[in-house]
């Protein structure tokens, strides 16, 4: 169905591959503009969730991406617990091209399982430099026996870099799990190579 106020995205088989409202300011405000943002975002979880078929969700996700509007970056939030890696690259490829992100959606996100959406908000904390999330990392690091959150979370201490993220790093250096350590150690050049600006 669509009216006004509403985009319907085409996929290549004729079908409509989302609906999609249009963002306009709410005349009610922001709270009530948030609250509209988390509705969108929510049905289109509900909908992305009862579709199997992981190459549609994936149309849905890219369809989402079109749209410039605060609820496509919660959706996206929510979209790394996507099981499928394809889906999850195309995500955290969208949320890295971004100039900001979201810091209270990526820390809540790193909270919830499953283990791979936290790798992941571990990865674009680092594409972004986040020093502001290193105290965040470093709690994900110690309340898991994941090795692969572990070792991502070291790649991203690399890339933000600083004083207590090298801290981290030299712990993490001693961890159980080669990977990790490898990780660490690397990380470790990274972060204290003498940088340029």
């Amino acid at each position: 169905m669509t009216g006004p106020g509403k985009l319907v995205s085409k996929s290549a088989d004729g079908g409509d591959s989302a609906v999609l409202s249009a963002e306009r300011q709410h005349p009610a405000g922001p709270a009530a503009e948030r609250q509209v943002h988390s509705l969108i975002c929510g049905r289109f979880l509900k909908k992305l969730a009862k579709t199997t078929d992981k190459k549609r969700r994936l149309a849905i996700l890219k369809a989402c991406a079109k749209v410039r509007a605060a609820w496509v970056e919660e959706l996206f939030w929510e979209a790394l617990g996507d099981a499928c890696e394809v889906v999850r690259g195309f995500v955290v490829k969208e949320l890295a091209g971004r100039r900001t992100l979201d810091l209270g959606q990526a820390l809540s996100r790193l909270e919830r399982p499953p283990w791979y959406a936290k790798s992941a908000v571990l990865k674009l904390l680092g594409v972004h430099k986040a020093k502001e999330a290193v105290h965040e990392i470093r709690k994900a690091v110690e309340e898991t026996n994941n090795a692969d959150i572990r070792r991502s979370a070291a790649e991203a201490l690399g890339e933000i870099g600083g004083k207590e993220a090298l801290h981290i790093l030299v712990r993490l250096k001693k961890d159980p799990n080669t990977y990790v350590r490898q990780a660490a150690e690397e990380a470790i050049q990274k972060a204290s190579e003498v940088r340029f600006v």
